[in-house]
C-alpha cells in the first residue's frame, strides 16, 4: 500500500538558512492563559507543569529557495521570533506568536506562502566582542506597534543538552505549526542538535511579548548560540 502523499517525508528542502548570533529567552506561562492562546487541535507543550514562551532574536545569513536560489534582500537579514510549544500526532513542534523581519520580502512571503505572522520592522544590531546590542521597531502596517531592545553577552559552551532535561526541551525542536483555511499545518525543520552558550542579559525592554496576550513576569533562562545550519520544509496538513 503507498503511504499518503502527506505522510510521505519530504527530501528536498524548501529553503535552506544558517541561523547566526541567536539568544533564547524563555520564560514561564500558566498553561490556562497559553490555552486560550494557541488553536485547538494543537495541544499544549509543558515542562514541569508549564507552558513556556520565548522571545527569539537571532540574524539569517545566506538563506536560499529552492524555487528562486539565493536572492537579494532574502540572504540575510535580522528576525526576531516570539514563540511557545505544541505538539499534535506525535510531533511537537513551535506555535509563533510572531515574526519580526528586517527585509520586506521575507514578510511577504511567510505570511503568503507559510501563513505565518510575519511582520515588518526597521533593526538595529551592533557587536562588540562577546556583548549584542539588539533593538528593533515595528514598521506600519496591519499588525499591532511594538519594539524591542535587548542587550547580551555570550558565554562558555554548554555540555550537549540531553532528552529529558529543560535546555533540550527548550531547544530541540524541529516542526513548526501554523492555521491555513482553518486547518493546522504543519512544516518540518531539519537540523544538527545546537550547540549552546551560557548567556547573560544585559538589558531588557520589550512590547512584543505582551502583543502576544502573555506577561512575562520574573527573569528569564537565556540561551545564546553563534551558528546552525537549517533546511526547512513545505506545509503539510496533520
Amino acid at each position: 500500500m503507498t503511504a499518503p502523499a502527506h505522510d510521505i517525508p519530504p527530501t528536498k528542502p524548501d529553503v535552506r538558512m544558517n541561523w547566526d548570533n541567536l539568544l533564547f529567552l524563555h520564560w514561564r506561562v500558566d498553561p490556562a492563559v497559553m490555552r486560550r492562546l494557541v488553536p485547538e487541535p494543537l495541544e499544549l507543550d509543558l515542562f514541569d507543569g508549564a507552558a513556556w514562551i520565548a522571545l527569539v532574536p537571532f540574524t539569517m545569513v545566506n538563506c536560499s529557495f529552492r524555487r528562486f536560489g539565493w536572492v537579494p534582500g532574502l540572504a540575510d537579514f535580522h528576525e526576531c521570533n516570539v514563540r511557545t510549544y505544541a505538539t499534535i500526532n506525535g510531533k511537537r513542534g513551535v506555535w509563533f506568536f510572531s515574526l519580526d523581519a528586517q527585509t520586506l520580502f521575507p514578510v511577504l512571503g511567510g505570511r503568503w506562502i507559510w501563513s505565518l505572522n510575519y511582520v515588518h520592522s526597521r533593526f538595529s544590531v551592533e557587536h562588540d566582542g562577546d556583548i549584542t546590542d539588539y533593538a528593533l521597531e515595528r514598521r506600519r502596517g496591519p499588525w499591532a506597534r511594538g519594539h524591542t531592545h535587548i542587550k547580551w553577552r555570550s558565554g562558555e559552551v554548554l555540555p550537549p543538552s540531553v532528552p529529558g532535561s529543560l535546555e533540550h526541551f527548550l531547544t530541540e525542536r524541529y516542526w513548526l505549526f501554523t492555521r491555513r483555511k482553518g486547518r493546522i499545518m504543519a512544516g518540518e525543520v531539519r537540523h544538527e542538535p545546537w550547540t549552546l552558550r551560557r548567556a547573560e542579559v544585559l538589558h531588557l525592554d520589550d512590547t512584543l511579548i505582551a502583543l502576544s496576550g502573555v506577561r512575562a513576569l520574573g527573569t528569564p533562562i537565556a540561551l545564546a548560540s553563534r551558528h546552525l545550519a537549517v533546511d526547512g520544509f513545505g506545509l503539510r496538513e496533520v
